[in-house]
């Protein structure tokens, strides 16, 4: 089952440090709910909000946990940014491609001569650095 939210009338999903007032409440029903009041962050407006008491969990007013684990977190941190190029050569190997599986095999040719570019330049460097120290 999913746990409610409480969202402002302008759609923004409202966290537990915009929260002014929380209590529980009984109607006139008798229906026991929980009343919260609050200020958006976004559009600063006052509002409030009654919870069935039986839905209730301090969890409803936390931030969503990411999805993302450490090692994917770490691995993003460390990779350059995608340049223009990137995504030029990414649309252009899309058009070119039938199925998923041609364009993994593109993308990994595209990587080993990188990394072969990479290799020569590094080399050409340090024969340059030989000579220079002569």
């Amino acid at each position: 089952m999913n746990k409610p939210l409480i969202r402002c009338q302008c759609g923004h999903h409202v966290l537990g440090r915009e929260v002014l007032r929380t209590q529980p409440y009984e109607r006139a029903s008798g229906a026991e709910v929980f009343y919260v009041k609050y200020r958006c962050r976004r559009c600063k407006k006052l509002g409030e909000a009654f919870v069935p008491r039986d839905e209730w969990d301090w969890s409803i007013l936390e931030t969503p946990r990411n999805e993302i684990g450490a090692l994917e977190r770490d691995r993003f941190a460390e990779a350059n940014a995608i340049s223009s190029g990137d995504v030029i050569s990414f649309h252009t190997s899309l058009k070119k491609t039938q199925t998923v599986a041609d364009l993994w095999r593109v993308e990994t040719r595209r990587k080993d001569k990188r990394a072969k570019n990479n290799a020569k330049t590094k080399e050409g460097d340090a024969s340059t650095d030989k000579s220079h120290n002569r």
